[in-house]
């Protein structure tokens, strides 16, 4: 059984140890937190348009390409879905039927 002796002094050691680490997290704390402020305060509004300028007509890459290659993507293959719709015969399409329109309550079951 711990006597009273031992007891105060775990207590002691327990506060110390806490003391320890409440003081080395406030340091972290502080040290990232001034460089936190410091990166946010030299960026720039002219670094963040440079940013916007890289992503819509900078290098890019075959995964990532810049925004004016993604929207070239997708125009091109709209205008050949639109093509191909043309080339369809007016009869293929089907007519409508007031019946059965999937977005009427009555054939929501």
């Amino acid at each position: 059984m711990a006597t009273n002796d031992q007891m105060n002094e775990e207590q002691r050691l327990s506060r110390f140890h806490i003391r320890q680490r409440r003081a080395l997290n406030n340091a972290l704390g502080s040290m990232l937190g001034t460089q936190a402020s410091k990166t946010f305060q030299a960026f720039t509004f002219e670094d963040a348009v440079d940013l916007q300028i890289e992503s819509i007509e900078g290098q890019g890459s075959q995964l990532r390409p810049n925004r004016l290659v993604r929207v070239d993507k997708i125009e091109q293959e709209l205008l050949k879905a639109v093509a191909e719709l043309k080339e369809v015969p007016p009869e293929q399409f089907l007519e409508h039927d007031p019946e059965d329109d999937v977005n009427t309550e009555e054939n929501q079951a």
